[in-house]
């Protein structure tokens, strides 16, 4: 073939293959141009159903403004009802004696800390000394457990020799073992009388098979001191023992009636104990009993307690416990504003708990902002229990003249700025329990300030309000009582339990001296207290 014809040939060809690749790319576009029309229809589908919506939220926030209005006009609330729903949600444990398990889940959780502030690392600190279990002496020892090796942990040998050299760790533990115990009463004959004798049958042998003295010790224990309800505490020792005791709820039941009867003597005791110390603490809280509002009280100090149920919160519950009345004119009691405490019935000297007092006064803050007196004087009691505090560590126990008459200063001159505040702005909502606070201060000025006379005198009554918390779990766990009867043998059996806590006697021990018909005597009690303290000092 000629050179002129290759040349054209291979023009050819490359004209063959530029209008493949013309139409390759014709054709690629077509391809891409149809997509995009594609995807600009459902965009624009998109846009349409959108401009919809917008339009439809618009009438429909039209349509809920108009609503929102109409309901305005028919509730008509007015600026004070308002401020009384705000104040409200604004209620926590700093201006009311809510818990703070109470807290909404919306609002975080007020914990009172009296502890300061440092800067020191969250956790261990250095040289800080590690608590932890010791190690057993050698004679304490009563069991041992020899721990094999098979073969050795890097080439699996079993050719080992022991050596005399051990590492030794402890344990401690406990465990639960099944008692099925026949008692056999021998009988005899006497050779005096030819009368056939044997030892006389206790009465908690009376059945011919009967719970022992650990099991009921336990029941009490869990319903008393754990307020587990009876059907759990049933299902919790049929767990300890593998099923093999199973209480019934009647059983505990009746367990808690024979352990209050056999209380009688110490509850009269540790009444009369309590009239006659130079300061008693006590409060009350509300307890369910079949549905209804009851109330459970707490009389006592650090050594002692006593629970009083009853049916209804009133003066004639006072008058059932008969403890007030007894009481001396030297006798302080502490207590959180009990107005019938001040009955002309009674003589003791009344002192008012002032962390209630520092609550009411944060109260008025929170629901009026523009009051300052209510935070200036709750400023005051604060920094003055403080200066106390500080004064009782240097062993001194009182406020110099001068410090005690500023307090006093103070102290008036903020009920005077409160009741300047008020008079200026009195038709707010809570001005009427601002006033009432106002005057309660003035008119029992007195009665809040005993703990700054006498430094051995509380600040607060909280040692009451601990005493009451187990009831109010006993609450949240079974709900109520079911008659006042059983409000009442609780009572009874956590007055014994609490007293021994109180006195470092195990609790246990003095549930099984209980059921044996020989339960400590407050006197033993007491006395025991005082040897572990002089054994502690």
């Amino acid at each position: 073939m000629s050179n002129y014809t290759n040349s054209l040939y291979n023009d050819y060809e490359r004209e063959i293959t530029k209008r493949k690749e013309v139409e390759k790319r014709n054709k690629l576009l077509k391809l891409r141009n149809d997509i995009l029309e594609s995807e600009n229809q459902r965009l624009e589908k998109i846009n349409f159903q959108k401009e919809k919506q917008i339009l439809e939220t618009t009438n429909e926030n039209i349509a809920l403004k108009n609503k929102i209005i109409e309901l305005t006009k028919k509730l008509n609330m007015t600026e004070y009802e308002r401020d009384q729903y705000l104040a409200k949600l604004n209620i926590d444990g700093t201006n009311s004696g809510i818990p703070t398990s109470q807290t909404p889940i919306n609002k975080k959780k007020v914990i009172p800390n009296s502890r300061k502030k440092t800067n020191n690392k969250i956790g261990g600190q250095i040289n800080h000394k590690k608590h932890k279990l010791e190690k057993f002496e050698d004679d304490e020892i009563n069991e041992h457990e020899d721990i094999i090796l098979e073969e050795c942990p890097h080439c699996h040998s079993k050719n080992l020799v022991e050596l005399e050299s051990e590492i030794t760790k402890d344990e401690f533990d406990y465990l639960i073992k099944i008692i099925k115990k026949r008692k056999h009463f021998k009988e005899y004959k006497c050779l005096n009388c030819n009368k056939i004798v044997r030892q006389k049958i206790p009465v908690n042998l009376k059945e011919d098979n009967q719970y022992g003295n650990n099991v009921q010790a336990t029941a009490l224990t869990l319903a008393n001191i754990g307020n587990v309800p009876m059907n759990k505490i049933r299902k919790i020792i049929s767990g300890l023992t593998m099923n093999e005791i199973d209480l019934s709820e009647g059983y505990i039941a009746k367990l808690q009636k024979r352990a209050t009867l056999k209380l009688t003597k110490f509850i009269e005791d540790l009444k009369f104990y309590i009239t006659h110390l130079n300061l008693v603490y006590w409060d009350d809280t509300v307890i369910m009993i079949n549905t209804k509002r009851g109330c459970m009280r707490f009389y006592g100090n650090e050594d002692v307690a006593l629970y009083c149920a009853h049916i209804q919160k009133n003066k004639a519950g006072l008058d059932k416990d008969n403890i007030l009345s007894l009481l001396s004119s030297t006798t302080i009691v502490e207590h959180d504003h009990n107005i019938v405490n001040y009955s002309g019935e009674y003589s003791f000297i009344n002192a008012e708990c002032c962390q209630h007092l520092n609550r009411d006064l944060q109260k008025v803050k929170t629901n009026i902002p523009n009051r300052t007196w209510s935070i200036k004087m709750k400023d005051l009691f604060c920094e003055y229990d403080h200066k106390r505090k500080l004064l009782i560590e240097q062993n001194i126990d009182h406020f110099s003249e001068e410090e005690f008459d500023k307090f006093i200063s103070q102290i008036n001159q903020y009920l005077l700025l409160g009741v300047e505040e008020h008079s200026n702005d009195s038709n707010t909502y809570y001005a009427n329990e601002e006033a009432a606070l106002l005057i309660r201060l003035m008119e029992y000025r007195d009665n809040y300030i005993y703990w700054t006379i006498d430094f051995s005198l509380p600040f607060t009554n909280n040692l009451s309000e601990r005493a009451l918390r187990g009831i109010k779990s006993k609450m949240k766990v079974s709900g109520q009582f079911q008659n006042i009867s059983n409000a009442e043998y609780y009572a009874a059996i956590r007055s014994y339990i609490e007293t021994c806590y109180r006195n470092n006697v195990n609790g246990h021990e003095a549930l099984i001296r209980l059921i044996q018909d020989n339960p400590y005597t407050l006197d033993e009690i007491l006395e025991m207290g005082k040897e572990r303290v002089k054994k502690s000092d």
